[in-house]
Formats: structure tokens, sequence, C-alpha cells
């Protein structure tokens, strides 16, 4: 909320109708028609009362509706857009009804920057937020909700719209993907049937598939190799490598050594890491990748010095190449946690030290890697599928029963708390198989086996902002944000015949 500056412009304006511009079919309502509508009602229903007080009383109704309908504030514009086709004139006062919405304030907006329906950006639209918080109901009801008085000028920040433009095909699979991990433009996905599959996402093809195991992958996750100077490791030997992690059902966690060509992918390297004694569930790597962590049914963490790994892995490249028999080296963890109580489900690192951790006990632990200790505790009501970090305030949770929750956590530097946030989604009916922040902060998209992906808004404690629905019906088993540049954002997809990227 601001004050409108003494010499910004003050720019009447007329009420706006459908007949002065048009608006996409997904999002147009004539909320002023209904308005009419219901004025009109109200008037006949009082002519054919017989009691004089209540003839009275329906006016007195008629007065107040007239009151609000023709009550307006002021207001003026604000965006962080980029791009200048969508600036408006700073320094400019807007009159308005206070009854508008969003869909008004967007047809407004599209006929000050002069776009018409016929035009490439017709269908585009905005939404709107108001003290940073996003509007879903008229600017009378925001107000009155969020205690804002509505005699001050009102700042309103425009957005554009999340808009899907088109889906495209890039593969059928035969087999159920149990992971997905995008690292630039590579996609890399972990499959039940033991395989690894390889995707180009600027050609939208597959670059290679490897089996791996003749067992389920349950945890998967990938990391770049970048030199770090490291004297211990020659970094020519890392050139166009990463390094993929494994978890299999029988708590065989191996780790191997990969080398990105023209042709494909080939294995150079792999070693085994131990004191895993069951299913390994998750796999994470922290932000420096010096660290790597692995949880599962055996309820203990276990920390391994990637480092260690990375140079252990060099050395039996090196050894490979001259020796045709493969060494089979097993390296231990430099700490174990056995705190937990439950199946470790998900860990996420809020930092590069410490760590989020779920499991089935329905308790969230954070942990600090350095003393090995619980740093703050959330008892938890349900057992706790999936976790992600947003930024260093908010993290997102799913529970068994497909809820969808935020926590704060911008208290732990004084007081050592995790803090519930209002805001919950409700809008899954089966398992949610994927939950993932988007890097803007303020996006998360879920996947479900009821065949939709959602994406939220957490500056909306209501309904998804988009969803996308299976054309086929069929179980999404996993999905992740794929960002093409820096302004667009897409979601790549597999369900258990498809993989699919969905370009916004």
């Amino acid at each position: 909320m601001g004050k409108a500056q003494g010499n910004k412009k003050n720019n009447k304006l007329d009420k706006i109708t459908s007949d002065d511009m048009s608006e996409n079919d997904e999002i147009v309502s004539d909320d002023m028609s209904k308005d009419d509508e219901i004025v009109s009602e109200e008037i006949i229903s009082s002519e054919t009362e017989s009691s004089s007080s209540s003839s009275n009383e329906d006016l007195s109704e008629d007065e107040e509706n007239e009151t609000r309908i023709d009550k307006e504030i002021q207001i003026y514009f604000t965006s962080n857009i980029t791009d200048e086709k969508y600036k408006i004139q700073e320094n400019t006062t807007y009159t308005i009804p206070i009854y508008f919405k969003r869909i008004d304030l967007s047809k407004m907006v599209k006929k000050l920057l002069n776009i018409n329906d016929d035009d490439d950006d017709g269908n585009i639209s905005f939404d709107f937020l108001i003290n940073k918080k996003i509007l879903r109901s008229s600017i009378s009801e925001f107000l009155e909700e969020n205690n804002i008085l509505s005699e001050s000028t009102i700042e309103i920040e425009y957005i554009l719209c999340l808009k899907k433009k088109t889906s495209k095909h890039i593969d059928n699979i035969s087999e159920w993907i149990s992971k997905m991990v995008i690292i630039e433009d590579r996609l890399y996905c972990s499959t039940f049937e033991g395989n690894i599959l390889y995707y180009d996402l600027k050609k939208f093809n597959k670059i290679d598939e490897k089996m791996i195991s003749d067992s389920p992958i349950y945890s998967f996750n990938v990391c770049k190799y970048i030199p770090k100077n490291n004297k211990n490791i020659c970094d020519n030997n890392f050139q166009n490598m990463h390094q993929s992690v494994i978890g299999l059902s029988n708590g065989t966690m191996k780790v191997c050594l990969n080398e990105e060509t023209d042709k494909g992918i080939s294995l150079k390297s792999e070693i085994y890491l131990g004191n895993n004694e069951d299913m390994i569930k998750c796999i994470e790597f922290n932000k420096s990748n010096s660290l790597l962590l692995s949880g599962g049914t055996d309820n203990k963490i276990n920390i391994y010095d990637n480092n260690n790994i990375l140079e252990e892995l060099n050395n039996n490249n090196n050894t490979n190449s001259n020796n045709k028999r493969k060494i089979k080296n097993i390296i231990t963890p430099k700490k174990c946690i056995y705190k937990e109580e439950g199946i470790i489900t998900s860990l996420s690192f809020l930092n590069d030290n410490k760590f989020l951790c779920t499991s089935l006990n329905s308790n969230i632990n954070i942990y600090d890697t350095t003393h090995i200790d619980i740093v703050t505790s959330y008892s938890y009501n349900k057992s706790i599928l999936l976790s992600d970090i947003i930024n260093d305030n908010l993290f997102v949770i799913s529970d068994d029963q497909s809820i969808i929750k935020l926590f704060d956590i911008r208290c732990l530097n004084q007081t050592n708390t995790i803090t519930l946030n209002g805001n919950k989604y409700y809008f899954h009916d089966k398992i949610i198989t994927s939950l993932e922040a988007n890097k803007n902060e303020l996006y998360i998209l879920s996947s479900s086996h009821d065949g939709f992906i959602n994406i939220y808004d957490i500056r909306l404690n209501k309904s998804p902002i988009y969803t996308i629905k299976n054309e086929k019906q069929l179980k999404y088993l996993s999905s992740t944000w794929f960002y093409n540049n820096d302004q667009n954002n897409s979601i790549v997809s597999a369900d258990e015949q498809n993989l699919v990227i969905h370009q916004f």
C-alpha cells in the first residue's frame, strides 16, 4: 500500500465494459451485469411488497447496494516486468470502482498498453498484487480482509499470468520412471526397471539408455562435475562428465562417473557406498556438492564426503583404463545419524550445512552436518512423503493424505522454531508423486496418480493458478521444472506411457 505522489497525474476512467475490450475465454466474467441483475430483481421485489415497512427496508438495501457500486478508489500501477512493451507510464493515478476484480484490472491494463485481441499478445492476461498478496476477490473485499484503508491511494503491482503455450511429446516410455533430474538442458531419468534414460531438451530427443541394475531404482540424483582446482583431482579427467548416484531396494548404493559425448553416455568408473542396510528412499547433494546424503527404511542418515568420492572415482578411472579387471571399492560415510524413528522419506538442504529431513513418523527435523545434531523439530500429525525448499524462509511438504502445506523458518536464527504457514492446498485425491519449488521462489508444482499436475502460487492460499490434466487419464509418475531461458518456465512430466514437456 502506498500514497500517490502529489505530482502524479490523475486519470478518471469510465466504467469498463465488455464492449470496450475483450478477454480470453478462460477468464471472462461480466461482474457488472450480474450486479445490475441483482439491483433490478430487488427493485421489482420491492414494488410487489404490500407492507410499507418492508418497502422501506428494501429501499434501504438498494441504497446501500448503490453506494457500494458507486464507490471509487484511487490506484497506481507498478511492475517488475522487464519487457518494455508491458510497461505502463509511471506516476499516473487512476480512479476506478472499488468492486473491480482481477478480470477488470486485466482489461484495464491491456487497454492502457494498447493490446487488442487480434494482436500476437491478445491472449495474455495479468495477475495483480496488493501488499505482495495476490488478488483473487474484488478490491473492496481484499481491502476489508487485509484492513487496508480505501481512502489511501493503493499501489497495485501487475504481473503476467502463467499460461501454457503448448505441450510437446518427447518419447514413448514402456517403463515407470521413478525420478527425473534436469541439469542445464539435459534430462536424466531413473526407472523401476533399473535403467537410466538420457535426453537432450534442446533437441527433444533421447541421447542414450543404460541398464544400471537388474533391481528397481528407488532413489536417484545427478551432479554435474565443476572443476574446483583440487590438487588431488585431475580436472581434465572430469571434462564433460557427470556423477550419478542410484539407490536400490536392497540397500545397494552405487555412484557412477559418466562421460557425455555426441555418441552417447559411457561409464568411466563406479564405486559403492556402504552402511545402507535397507531400501534407499532419498539421495541429496548439498549446495556446493561437497556432501552427499542418503536415507531410507533403515531409519538412519548417512553423510558422505563427496570430494573423497570424486577422488576415488578418478583413481578408479585411471586404474580401469590400464586394467581390464574392475576393482569394486566401497566407501563408508564420514558421519551417520541414528536419531530418526521412522522411515526417512525426503532430504533437502537449506544451505551447505543445514538440511531438512522428513519421515513417516510425522516429525520434521532440521539437522546441522557440522555438529551432527538436530537444530529444531516440528511434530506433524501425519506421515510426510515429500518436501522441497522454496527459499531461505520457506519450505513445503506433502503428506499421506495428499495435503500440501507451507512452513516458515525465518525465525531459526533467533528461536530455533519452525512455524506452520497458513497456506494449505487440497487439490489431489491420490498420492502425490512430485513436489518441487520453482527457482522464482513463488511457484510450486505437484503431480499425482490422479492424473493432474497443479501449479500453486505461495502468495495465494486457494486453488492452483494452473492445472494440467492428463488427456488419457494416466497417472503422473514424476514431474520437474525446466528453465529454458530467463523468462519462460516449462514442466517435464512422465506418465505411465509418455514423456512430455509443457511450455509456458
